[in-house]
């Protein structure tokens, strides 16, 4: 009967000892999973970060072009009214 209660035992132990095998390694597959998922949030925000950096520059440049565009027009018109002005002198000499 002893002998019975001891291998009863050694049974618990062992299933208990394989039990928390288990735990430990599900422990570790879910925190090797959380890494990843870390990981590639931070990805995500770092590729958020790049495309808006990509629009703030293209806005820049776009708006950079639109002033160079007006102050072409308005240099234009300038020069346009100041012959016309040349030309009334001119005429009413």
């Amino acid at each position: 009967m002893k002998k019975l209660t001891m291998l009863a035992f050694a049974l618990v132990l062992t299933m208990a000892a394989a039990s928390a095998q288990d735990t430990k390694e599900n422990a570790k597959e879910t925190a090797r999973q959380a890494g990843r998922t870390v990981d590639a949030a931070g990805d995500k925000a770092a590729r958020e970060t790049r495309k808006a950096g990509r629009k703030i520059d293209r806005a820049a440049k776009n708006t950079k072009e639109d002033v160079k565009d007006g102050t072409n027009k308005a240099m234009d018109k300038t020069e346009r009214k100041l012959k016309k002005a040349e030309r009334k002198l001119d005429n009413s000499k």
